[in-house]
């Protein structure tokens, strides 16, 4: 697998992450994963010594582009950054069908609660307590059996965006978690990391780094107006 990058310079590196890997190493030391893949690969093409940083990730079945640093010196500013929201991430996804305005948003707090049916940990809206999540909508487009969807977290919260489309009646395609749609069955989570936006704290260009929607979504979408 030759993972494509999507951005480099001196300090940083983006790339496209695939669906059905997960972000970082996991407790299954077997188990494939983006980072330990992506740098292989840079390792392999420059040398053994080259230095990759992990700062963020993207949930398992989650596609789209994720950014590194390069070297030691690029770590603070960019943890920095994604600490404060300084870098605005955007989000494509495809829900369920619903009346709702062209725009809109929603702000709540989150809780980490254990599913007695998946055994797995998961996040849901609470009256007290929890983090505060906000995320800010778009209807992109309307299709006959679904919608296409802009999602901009103004905040870090696990799986932020697919709790406040889900509890809105709007889950996502493919969600094995959060209450989504089931027919037509998708392949995957349709959730994509479309774009990260941010200004560059050694060089303050204005950087917008984006990756292109994956084929299995674009066959997906078409299979809705179908």
């Amino acid at each position: 697998m030759n993972l494509n990058i999507l951005f480099e310079d001196e300090y940083f590196i983006a790339a496209e992450k695939p669906a059905g890997l997960p972000s970082q190493p996991t407790v299954d030391k077997r188990r494939p994963d983006f980072f330990t893949l992506f740098k292989k690969q840079l390792q392999e093409e420059r040398g053994k010594d080259f230095y990759l940083a992990l700062h963020h990730r993207l949930d398992r079945d989650t596609s789209g582009v994720m950014i590194f640093a390069k070297n030691k010196i690029a770590n603070e500013p960019l943890a920095e950054m994604f600490k404060k929201h300084k870098i605005q991430k955007t989000y494509l996804c495809v829900t369920q069908s619903k009346k709702s305005p062209a725009n809109w948003e929603v702000q709540n707090h989150l809780a980490e609660v254990r599913d007695p049916v998946l055994k797995k940990m998961k996040m849901k809206s609470v009256r007290s307590g929890g983090d505060k999540a906000h995320t800010v909508f778009r209807r992109i487009e309307t299709y006959t059996k679904g919608l296409l969807v802009e999602a901009k977290p103004l905040s870090g919260r696990m799986h932020q965006i697919r709790v406040h489309l889900s509890e809105n009646g709007m889950g996502i395609f493919g969600d094995d978690i959060y209450p989504s749609p089931q027919k037509p069955a998708a392949p995957r989570l349709m959730l994509h990391a479309l774009r990260l936006e941010f200004t560059h704290p050694f060089t303050h260009e204005n950087l917008v780094i984006e990756s292109p929607l994956p084929e299995d979504m674009r066959q997906f979408i078409a299979s809705l107006t179908s």
